[in-house]
């Protein structure tokens, strides 16, 4: 061969070797996770009262072992240029106990762009509304330290819009958000869902176009932190009732908090949560609040304390019968109270490392008369006016 041709050729495949590191260090990849569990006993505190108001046969007294969002997380992001970088996450359940199968990317998954105008997304995601909240609760949503259903009236996971209606807390399915750039200590986020299901309806269908509407706005200056956060559904069925004819829930949220000394935030999450038209134009709201307690006493020890009250239904609401009365884990009786709950919640926790936890937890939830949340999740549900009590122990690794 022309050594002529044999060094352009060469010079060529090295070029083009150089290109595909060059595009190749332009794009990352990582893997990282959580395993979060723990064990312990509920002790149901009573016999309660049944839906028709008898009393109630005791719950069995027994111990549970429970996941508490366990996950693998997948992220990619590449430089396209432009001072814009194309993004993407795909989080899936990870549940060693044996638990159910889940679907990959049924976590927080997206993708999107971006840049010094900050980032839109698409995809399975976190409202605004409930990211706020978590950077004042220090603890998970779920299982026997969480609080999903007395302050958000459940937890809703992967999710459609008229799917777990009542359920303020949401990690909603065909979510379009945008975060704006961090600028002076300020951040604000805004997102809307897709009314997909609007796709297979006609004008006639009693849900037409449902949608969800959350946005938030977060200030941080040193270790004071302030935030607000509004959610609006629209054409949801918190009470599946079949005469439900459109909506305009809504849930206002306030959240404080204030790091002392560098290790001991103390914070409080406000809420306000509004249904609408349920049935024949009746309405009714909610208020629930939390204050908590995170600690960092010294080398690896650390101690979290919350209490929770959510307080009786307010409005015109009143199904008939306490059975009749539920929207989603709450009960409406015009008014006439006995229908809250409060619940106290602690852990003391020891960092084997930076990554691995071992701790010990209590909780505990009283019910009024027309109460029935539960102090853990999954089919441990109390009678009416029970009272329930968690003694465990956690164990928790990051990757």
């Amino acid at each position: 061969m022309n050594k002529k041709l044999m060094v352009a050729a060469v010079a060529g495949a090295i070029g083009t070797l150089g290109a595909s590191v060059a595009f190749a260090q332009s794009s990352t990849v990582s893997l990282s996770g959580s395993l979060n569990f723990n064990y312990g006993y509920y002790d149901n505190g009573g016999a309660g009262f049944t839906n028709a108001g008898a009393i109630g046969t005791p719950k069995v007294k027994t111990d549970a072992l429970a996941n508490q969002e366990s996950e693998w997380v997948v992220k990619g992001e590449e430089n396209v240029g432009g001072g814009m970088a194309a993004f993407f996450q795909c989080s899936t359940s990870m549940d060693i106990t044996g638990g159910a199968a889940a679907n990959m990317c049924a976590r927080n998954s997206f993708i999107g762009l971006k840049g010094s105008f900050g980032s839109i997304s698409v995809g399975n995601y976190d409202t605004p509304a409930k990211r706020l909240a978590a950077q004042f609760d220090p603890f998970p949503i779920s299982a026997a330290m969480g609080q999903g259903g007395q302050m958000w009236n459940a937890t809703a996971s992967n999710t459609a819009n008229a799917a777990t209606p009542a359920s303020f807390s949401r990690r909603q399915q065909n979510l379009i958000t945008y975060n704006m750039p961090t600028m002076n200590g300020f951040n604000a986020s805004f997102a809307w869902s897709s009314a997909n299901e609007a796709t297979a309806a006609n004008s006639a269908s009693t849900i037409q176009k449902p949608r969800l509407w959350s946005a938030m706005a977060a200030y941080t200056n040193g270790p004071l932190q302030l935030g607000i956060a509004y959610e609006r559904h629209v054409d949801y069925n918190p009470a599946a009732q079949a005469a439900y004819t459109g909506s305009n829930d809504s849930m206002y949220t306030l959240g404080a908090g204030y790091t002392f000394m560098g290790s001991l935030k103390v914070s409080g999450v406000y809420n306000s949560i509004n249904y609408n038209n349920i049935t024949a134009g009746q309405d009714m709201s909610v208020r629930t609040w939390g204050i908590y307690g995170d600690w960092a006493v010294s080398g690896p020890h650390r101690v979290r304390l919350g209490y929770g009250v959510q307080g009786s239904t307010k409005g015109t609401y009143n199904g008939g019968t306490v059975a009749a009365n539920m929207v989603g884990s709450w009960v409406g009786n015009a008014g006439a109270g006995q229908t809250g709950a409060q619940k106290l919640h602690g852990e003391y926790a020891y960092a084997l490392s930076k990554r691995t936890e071992l701790g010990l937890a209590y909780a505990k939830i009283n019910n009024d008369r027309f109460s029935a949340i539960t102090v853990g999740t999954g089919s441990n549900n109390p009678n009416f006016g029970e009272s329930q009590t968690f003694y465990g122990m956690l164990i928790r690794h990051k990757f």
